[in-house]
């Protein structure tokens, strides 16, 4: 199921001197990670994206641990599912991008020798590896085996515009917004597994990112691990409020006029 805001924006150069009209666009993809089944994930994923680009995305967005589900009650049940930024899912996704001439943002679970870590690669178009975020402000469920993030949070300049990377509770802390913020931060690469708390969701976000006034493309995932809900409702964001949004849960993909 598609959903399209009215919003149209143009492609920016990477030196802000222009804006040229064009007809791509971004993709927030929603999607349910089967429980430490990497490879049909991966192809699950791959069929979304295919159809994302088919639809003249430029830029997508996937949930946080998109590949092996989220809830691991400790070290040892996942670290035979991690992998390095570089390892066979970049691989694979790097040769998507490169084909379509995309921009992918996918959340994962990093190993770096011994240390591991709740991590969001971003490919370019070219199908290179651009940058690789740490999460910061890990949530409790993490904290049974990932370390915090030791790279800060980070932006990257490109030619649609600088792009910021972002991972669930991270949302829930000041200074993430504020960083973004003061770095004017053109396109806010959400991945998130959000709970499902009772509450509004969307008010709440919108409260959280108060003073940003650029695009947040919020990529969440849905239904149940361990009897935990997820809240689904993956969204664009825009100017102060949402512009577009999936449903609670399926596999769904937002497709937003706006790089």
């Amino acid at each position: 199921m598609y959903y399209r805001s009215g919003f149209e924006c143009g492609w920016r150069n990477g030196y802000g001197l222009g804006i040229d009209k064009m007809e791509n666009k971004a993709a927030v993809i929603q999607f349910k990670a089967d429980r430490g089944k990497v490879f049909s994930n991966l192809a699950g994923i791959l069929s979304l994206c295919r159809k994302a680009a088919e639809n003249k995305a430029k830029l997508i967005v996937l949930p946080e641990m998109c590949l092996t589900g989220y809830i691991w009650p400790n070290r040892e049940d996942i670290f035979e599912l991690t992998e390095k930024a570089n390892g066979p899912t970049f691989e694979a996704l790097s040769a998507f991008c490169e084909k379509n001439q995309i921009y992918l943002a996918y959340g994962f679970a990093e190993k770096d020798v011994d240390l591991l870590y709740n991590s969001q690669n971003l490919i370019g178009p070219n199908g290179k590896l651009l940058t690789t975020y740490r999460k910061v402000h890990l949530f409790e469920m993490d904290e049974f085996w990932a370390h915090p993030g030791d790279r800060g949070f980070q932006t990257i300049d490109t030619d649609i515009g600088r792009l910021g990377m972002g991972i669930c509770m991270d949302l829930n802390f000041d200074d993430f917004v504020d960083f973004h913020i003061k770095q004017n931060t053109d396109y806010l690469l959400f991945s998130t597994n959000w709970l499902e708390e009772g509450l509004d969701v969307h008010s709440y976000w919108k409260m959280r990112l108060t003073g940003f006034e650029n695009t947040v493309l919020m990529a969440n995932t849905y239904g149940t691990e361990f009897n935990i809900e997820f809240c689904g409702r993956s969204a664009v964001f825009r100017n102060g409020d949402f512009t577009a949004e999936t449903e609670k849960t399926g596999n769904q993909i937002i497709l937003d006029n706006c790089c």
